[in-house]
């Protein structure tokens, strides 16, 4: 095997959480050299998924680095797009990004002799057939930019991003087959390969608890697969700031690097950087650059099929009660402020997320815990929002999503797996589960959530909570500032601007007000 590659430890993002601060396009190009220089990031992503970041920013910010500053894009600071999927947008755009790369690339080659940009990320990656055709785009693109301007670059690599619990399942399997299907189609074989795991997505589709096992599973799977090929593997990992999307913060650090040990790189998104406290973001880059990667924790046979399994009884249960609740969700999320200028969330030129197909973890499950999974998905797409505001708009009515199917799911799993499976669940497989709840417990206000719940909900919601009240002896108590906002929230105040009816502009503007203030007291808008 050829000697460890070092990749790069923190990828600052554009992602849209940050309560406190809202970011134009043409202010993104500023903040990626305030990435590199303020916060001490090495890398920065370029978001073109959902988004609408014009073609030519990453020329733009490779040309802002080498005029403004003395690093040396590629090698000091890395920049690394996420394109379009071709599949849940168009390939027009995906196109139009990876010609931005090839341009950014040829600028970058007139004031030094190395490749700015050497890596671009594939967005809801779910087939070996999606990334070899990405990545042939992406040697097209090269070819035809060496005719038609006469340089020659290195062909950037690809970088799947996964996002949902089944193919996070799948990860191992993909990667793998990934590398020699590349060696296939374009006749060489990777020196090193990346891979994005996202935790948000797949906790908006499958909860908090089975988004993370999948994760787990996920860096394990990689982990093993790194110690089998010459090719070396890196993994990023995707989190935000709140236990459902990752739980990512100075304060939770030590927790978060032993939940994930084997992780490469980290996000650095928008609210550590623009609504945590002043240095929190800063010490946590230096924290990670320190720390990452660390040695991976590796699952018996016997483990894998329990985790499973587990993932399993939890997106069931979690699954159930997401379906009641789509419509409120929708609501509350259309009223939160847009922070990034992103894409119309539905039509041609739009981007919604459509439900996994579940078909790969029913069948890894145990017969009668995969029927039940099966069983617990809605019948047709709940066209829910980006796991952004999902997040914000549960946390907006006083009910955190880490709790919804939750104490059910451990009963559950008692029952069905034993007391020793939910011991591991517990002590190895999750162990800051506990703290993940005890953080959002601060925030659970189930008589302002009431209101906003069916009483089928309200009584499944309750039994989670009393059984996680006994598991876990939580104390629920909201900061007195942010139960007087949660208050606030009406559903009739809310139903104004829903079937059509059109919401006096003065109390949409208080809504959103209320709902910006509640993200900054949690210090991330989701």
């Amino acid at each position: 095997m050829s000697k460890k590659t070092v990749f790069p430890k923190v990828m600052c993002t554009q992602h849209p959480d940050s309560a406190s601060k809202y970011i134009a396009t043409q202010e993104e190009p500023g903040e990626a050299i305030e990435a590199a220089q303020i916060f001490g990031c090495d890398e920065y992503m370029p978001d073109y998924e959902g988004k609408a970041t014009p073609y030519h920013q990453n020329v733009q910010i490779v040309s802002k680095f080498i005029e403004e500053t003395d690093l040396i894009p590629g090698k000091d600071i890395f920049i690394t797009p996420r394109a379009p999927s071709a599949v849940q947008e168009n390939r027009f755009r995906q196109l139009m990004v990876m010609m931005s790369i090839a341009e950014a690339n040829y600028n970058a080659l007139e004031y030094s002799d190395v490749q700015a940009i050497s890596e671009f990320v594939h967005p809801m990656t779910d087939s070996v057939r999606e990334i070899i055709g990405a990545q042939q785009h992406m040697v097209d693109v090269s070819e035809l930019a060496k005719k038609e301007f006469g340089f020659s670059m290195e062909v950037p690599r690809i970088i799947p991003l996964i996002e949902d619990a089944p193919a996070l399942l799948n990860a191992k399997e993909l990667a793998e087959n990934t590398i020699l299907a590349w060696k296939g189609h374009l006749g060489t074989v990777p020196e090193k390969f990346r891979v994005f795991l996202g935790k948000s997505d797949s906790a908006l589709s499958f909860g908090h608890i089975a988004s993370t096992l999948s994760c787990k599973y996920a860096i394990n799977g990689i982990c093993e697969l790194n110690s089998e090929i010459d090719t070396q593997t890196g993994i990023i990992f995707g989190a935000g700031t709140l236990p459902f999307r990752g739980h990512l913060d100075l304060k939770n650090a030590e927790n978060f690097f032993r939940e994930y040990r084997g992780v490469g790189t980290i996000t650095l998104q928008s609210a550590l950087r623009y609504s945590h406290k002043k240095g929190d973001a800063e010490s946590l880059v230096k924290l990670a650059k320190a720390r990452l990667p660390e040695m991976p924790e590796l699952f018996s046979v016997e483990e894998k099929e329990e985790i499973i399994n587990l993932i399993g009884i939890f997106g069931a249960s979690y699954s159930r009660i997401l379906r009641q609740l789509a419509p409120v969700i929708n609501r509350i999320a259309d009223l939160l402020p847009q922070q990034r200028d992103r894409l119309m969330h539905k039509g041609t030129g739009g981007y919604s997320r459509s439900a996994p197909d579940i078909s790969g973890i029913v069948q890894l499950c145990r017969t009668d815990i995969g029927k039940e999974l099966e069983a617990s998905m809605p019948a047709e797409d709940l066209q829910l929002p980006r796991a952004i505001k999902f997040t914000g708009a549960l946390y907006s009515i006083g009910l955190p999503p880490e709790f919804i199917g939750t104490g059910r799911a451990l009963e559950e799993a008692r029952e069905k797996l034993g007391e020793a499976a939910c011991e591991n669940l517990l002590t190895k497989y999750f162990p800051s589960l506990a703290g993940d709840l005890k953080f959002a417990s601060g925030y659970l206000d189930l008589n302002v959530a009431s209101r906003f719940l069916s009483r089928e909900c309200l009584k499944e919601v309750r039994k989670d909570l009393d059984i996680l009240h006994e598991v876990f002896d939580l104390e629920t108590s909201p900061e007195p500032s942010y139960r007087i906002l949660v208050e606030m929230m009406q559903p009739d105040l809310l139903q104004a601007g829903s079937k059509g009816n059109c919401m006096d502009e003065e109390v949409s503007q208080l809504v959103c007000s209320t709902l910006t203030k509640m993200g900054k007291i949690r210090k991330a808008l989701g």
